[in-house]
């Protein structure tokens, strides 16, 4: 028991320490979800990604950038960085053109500013998906644990699922991990691990329960 209340501080102290490092700095957002240019170069022509991001680094040093093919055909690059002056763009432009062979100007170039996501807009996707789950699973550990008093089994699948929920923003708060494109699945890796490990705990509850004598 008092080995579960030192987790149990240890947790909370993360949790908060977690709050208040998102409360003052914000979250780590990756490059797709802060403000960026995105470039888009037409090469018309196959292309390796790694060649791109070699010339672009020539250019912009060791700054985090994305390489990308778009299109049916792949012949597409699309670049993403956060900081690129003209001077720059017009740098990479002219290094592709030698390396490919072929002559597009600047005009030529797709560039976009893109300003920085909220995390609400990265997450509402999957915000309907995950409380039709959720209002299944209540339903189904409603009947499924009846001998349970309903009030409990709601504490442990929600209770559960927000501290651990709440664990790992802190964890990714206070480590300084990106949110980035893996973030999300993890989250929801998260909420399934959590609820299967609920299932057993109440499982085994109930399984106690069903081989009590019952009172005369």
């Amino acid at each position: 028991m008092k080995n579960k209340k030192i987790i149990y501080i240890i947790l909370a102290c993360i949790i908060l320490i977690g709050a208040i490092i998102t409360g003052i700095k914000g979250l780590n957002v990756g490059l797709k979800y802060s403000p960026n240019k995105q470039i888009e170069i037409n090469i018309g022509k196959e292309f390796e990604q790694n060649n791109i991001k070699q010339i672009v680094k020539q250019v912009i040093g060791n700054k985090e950038i994305q390489v990308q093919k778009v299109e049916l055909y792949e012949e597409i690059v699309s670049i993403i960085v956060r900081d690129i002056t003209d001077e720059q763009i017009e740098q990479i432009n002219t290094k592709i053109n030698e390396a490919y062979g072929i002559s597009n100007e600047v005009k030529d170039l797709i560039i976009t500013e893109n300003g920085k996501l909220k995390i609400s807009d990265i997450v509402k996707p999957y915000i309907f998906p995950i409380a039709i789950s959720l209002i299944i699973i209540i339903v189904y550990a409603g009947i499924r644990f009846r001998k349970i008093n309903i009030f409990e089994v709601l504490a442990k699948i929600i209770g559960m699922n927000i501290i651990a929920e709440a664990l790992y923003v802190s964890i990714l708060a206070i480590t300084r991990l990106q949110v980035n494109h893996l973030s999300i699945p993890m989250a929801i890796a998260i909420y399934v691990v959590i609820t299967f490990a609920v299932f057993n705990e109440l499982e085994n509850k109930q399984a106690k329960i069903e081989i009590q004598p019952k009172k005369k």
